[in-house]
């Protein structure tokens, strides 16, 4: 205890003045401050009373106790007084009221003394306890001592001791709670929130009142230290809310006063400004999307809070692009737009924007905008907001107060509105090339429209989009990867729509090669061609035929890389193209020999390359398909002779190989016959007159070409003219080691027609085990192992073979006979 309380205080204590229950009071005080050694003190050990009743520290005894004027009228005593109270505070002692209320007159005319280098840190730090014990504490001193401090803080006149003792308010936690002593003694404790109590017992019951003072003290404060905002900010309230959003004249006074703050304390004000009601609403914000913008709303804005509901926010950044349009544009250019109208878009998603951020974008960023620091700026912002993690789609933005799809028709119609000048418009992008985010947009615009683009431009404009759309996708060969995965599907998806109608094979082209680009289209390139070059939902005509057999030459040479639609045309075409040719009025002979050569003379190369060549081998099966499904089903009369004969002979060719097609052998012969059955029929009766008159002679006879034709004549026609000769089979399969040294001296391709002939009655029902004619079957069987096995086409007729049995259209009398021709072409 300091030595003015013991010297001054004590010494005036008088046991007569005292009942029994204050005097008590009165030794308890005494021996907290560890003076026992006085006259009241000892007199009062001696009054057996005081052990029966309570202690009472009355006003008389708090009077007693702190009131001494006299003391106050040294600073220096005044000040020790008031530090030597915090034990007695400590211990629940509090002061009455005239007592407060000449403590707080004494701190009031020396806080400037109480605060200099005078007064020790450990008396300040005394006396700021005591004030918070007594504000925190259940007595009238409460309510008496934190209206003293709040007005000394709300006192702007008196800047340095209002921040003093807000410094000190902070650093000590005083103003947390108080209490109120109320009419009938109740004692009520309220925390320090700004509603409708904290008016009543602090500013006389008037809002107005307050939020004028909270108004003016806004801005006050120094730089870098706390300010009675960073006091008052656990302060607000639902309350404090409410009344903002009730009275609009005062949400301008909050905001100018918040913008003072900020330019003059350089303190962000993110409490205030947030502010919400019960039920959500901030009506701060609210009110600054009411407003014309200037630099100071956009630091506001960008101290929002990040969870304030969408739909309030949206006429804010509506203001913010308003703001940004002012005065063309001068804005940018601010430090205000650098520090913080940067972020407001840069720390955001597509979903908070506006949609017309778009059309603001697109206004700022033009080729003809001249401001190439800006574009670069608006382009990096809003390319990564409307362009990144939007794959193919178009972002979901905001719109008359919701979430709205954006869609590519939308644009077209609503926000772009370039129907009128489209060419010109659309003109002015070109030359900046996909890298420019403004053309990545639009080639995501005109994808997601899909075919209403058909609808939303005409004739003249959806050809001129379509040179756009190309230019577009030549220019990323100059742009990185990622630009080009992501933006050249979609051109070409585009461009499929909008060339959708037959005719332009020029276009068609241009878009098919946009394939060699990237690999990302390659697939979608050759669909887009396919569906023009081979559609059953549209009529064939000679161009298109005459495509698929030129284009063959591309799918052979790149080894099937290029044109691989040839693919499905030659694999289901060949009988439409036949029934085209069988419905067309005029003489196509010509067209179809030269087709037919061309197609062979592919099918040739190809059966040259294919045992060392797989892929040869597939393209050659291609043109065997399609010839079977065309020449099947094609009119007899639409092929000319010389056709025919070049048929006919290829197919006797040794190189041609169709001996494994037993669809298209069988259609060549039966259109050669067609043409060719006077002559047929020549050969034939030559044959039953050689065949009458040589078949006694022929057992002795030797091999001679004589011999050999009629066994020829007779493997080829024995179906159509019903003889089966297998007296002059026997005869070569006993002398097959003379037959074959015939054959080898032959260069007429003869041999080439021996085992295509015999191989064909492998395959005949008629001649199979269990029928009649099994004799001739098994003869021609025997010869065309002893013609094949252990010649380079073995291997090749045994794989043929064993195709046959297993696709399960033979017979099982035909399929154990190719099954054991299989085995004997290997043993």
């Amino acid at each position: 205890m300091s030595a003015i309380f013991i010297k001054n205080i004590v010494p005036k204590l008088e046991k007569a003045s005292f009942s029994d229950a204050e005097l008590k009071a009165v030794i308890q005080i005494l021996e907290l401050i560890n003076v026992t050694e006085n006259n009241v003190y000892k007199k009062s050990l001696s009054n057996s009373n005081l052990k029966e009743v309570q202690a009472d520290f009355s006003s008389k005894v708090s009077q007693q106790i702190y009131f001494h004027p006299e003391l106050y009228k040294d600073e220096a005593a005044g000040i020790e007084l008031v530090a030597s109270w915090l034990p007695l505070i400590e211990n629940g002692f509090y002061p009455n009221e005239k007592s407060v209320l000449k403590l707080l007159d004494f701190l009031y005319f020396n806080l400037t003394y109480f605060q200099s280098s005078t007064t020790s840190e450990v008396i300040k730090a005394q006396i700021f306890q005591i004030l918070k014990i007594l504000v925190q504490s259940k007595s009238q001193a409460s309510l008496t001592v934190a209206r003293f401090l709040l007005e000394r803080i709300f006192d702007i006149r008196d800047v340095l001791n209002s921040d003093f003792l807000i410094q000190n308010c902070i650093k000590y936690d005083i103003l947390n709670s108080y209490t109120v002593v109320n009419q009938d003694q109740t004692i009520s404790t309220h925390p320090f929130q700004i509603d409708d109590n904290f008016i009543l017992y602090f500013f006389e019951n008037d809002w107005h009142h307050f939020i004028t003072s909270l108004h003016q003290i806004l801005p006050v404060g120094r730089i870098g230290s706390l300010t009675a905002y960073d006091l008052m900010g656990p302060w607000f309230s639902n309350e404090l809310a409410l009344f903002y959003q009730n009275n609009t004249e005062s949400c301008l006074y909050a905001i100018n006063a918040l913008k003072e703050r900020l330019i003059f304390t350089e303190a962000k004000s993110v409490e205030l400004l947030n502010i919400k009601t019960s039920d959500n609403f901030y009506p701060l914000v609210h009110f600054i999307g009411n407003k014309v913008w200037d630099a100071g709303d956009v630091l506001l804005f960008n101290n929002r809070d990040k969870n304030i509901p969408q739909n309030q926010l949206d006429y804010c950044y509506l203001k913010f692009l308003d703001w940004l349009l002012i005065d063309g544009g001068s804005n940018f250019n601010t430090e205000a737009f650098k520090n913080h109208g940067i972020k407001i878009l840069s720390e955001n998603t597509a979903e908070a924007l506006p949609l017309q951020c778009i059309p603001f974008w697109f206004n700022k960023c033009h080729p003809k905008a001249g401001q190439r620091h800006q574009i670069e700026v608006y382009n990096t912002l809003f390319g990564n907001l409307l362009l990144e993690n939007q794959t193919d789609r178009l972002p979901t933005m905001r719109f008359q107060n919701e979430a709205f799809q954006v869609t590519g028709a939308f644009l077209i119609n609503d926000v772009f509105q370039t129907s009128e000048i489209f060419k010109s418009w659309l003109q002015d992008f070109i030359k900046l090339g996909i890298i420019s985010p403004l053309n990545q947009f639009l080639v995501r615009t005109f994808h997601d429209a899909q075919e209403e683009l058909l609808n939303l431009y005409n004739a003249e404009q959806q050809e001129f989009l379509q040179l756009y759309l190309l230019e577009m996708a030549h220019s990323a060969r100059d742009t990185s990867d990622e630009i080009t995965k992501q933006n050249l599907p979609l051109i070409v998806k585009s461009l499929s729509i909008l060339c959708f109608d037959p005719g332009n094979f020029t276009r068609v082209n241009e878009i098919w090669g946009l394939k060699n680009i990237d690999n990302c289209v390659k697939k979608s390139c050759n669909d887009f061609a396919k569906s023009h070059y081979i559609n059953e939902n549209r009529p064939l005509n000679l161009n298109i035929i005459q495509a698929w057999f030129n284009y063959l030459g591309d799918f052979y040479y790149s080894s099937k890389k290029e044109a691989i639609w040839i693919a499905d045309a030659f694999s289901t075409q060949g009988v439409r193209a036949a029934q085209y040719f069988n419905a067309h009025d005029e003489n196509v002979s010509f067209f179809i020999d030269r087709a037919i050569n061309h197609i062979t003379s592919f099918h040739k190369k190809c059966k040259h390359r294919e045992a060392e060549n797989q892929i040869a081998g597939e393209i050659a099966a291609l043109i065997e398909l399609f010839l079977s499904d065309f020449l099947g089903a094609l009119n007899a009369e639409n092929l000319n002779t010389n056709t025919l004969q070049f048929l006919k002979k290829y197919s006797q060719n040794d190189t041609s190989s169709f001996v494994h097609q037993t669809r298209l052998l069988p259609i060549i012969d039966k259109l050669y016959q067609h043409h060719f059955k006077d002559v047929l029929k020549e050969e034939t009766n030559v044959f039953i007159k050689h065949h009458i008159t040589t078949t006694v002679a022929i057992e002795t006879a030797s091999i001679n070409p004589e011999y050999v034709d009629i066994l020829l004549q007779n493997l080829e026609n024995y179906s159509a003219e019903g003889i089966c000769d297998t007296k002059i089979l026997e005869v070569f399969n006993r002398d097959i080691v003379a037959f074959k040294s015939f054959l080898k001296q032959d260069d007429t391709g003869i041999e080439t027609r021996f085992t295509q002939a015999l191989y064909m009655t492998l395959l005949d029902v008629n001649l199979a085990p269990g029928t009649t004619l099994e004799n001739y079957g098994t003869l021609s069987k025997s010869l065309f192992v002893h013609l094949v096995k252990g010649t380079k086409m073995a291997g090749s007729y045994a794989m043929g073979l064993k195709a046959m049995i297993k696709s399960g259209v033979y017979p099982e009398n035909v399929a154990t006979v190719l099954s054991q021709v299989v085995e004997d072409l290997k043993s």
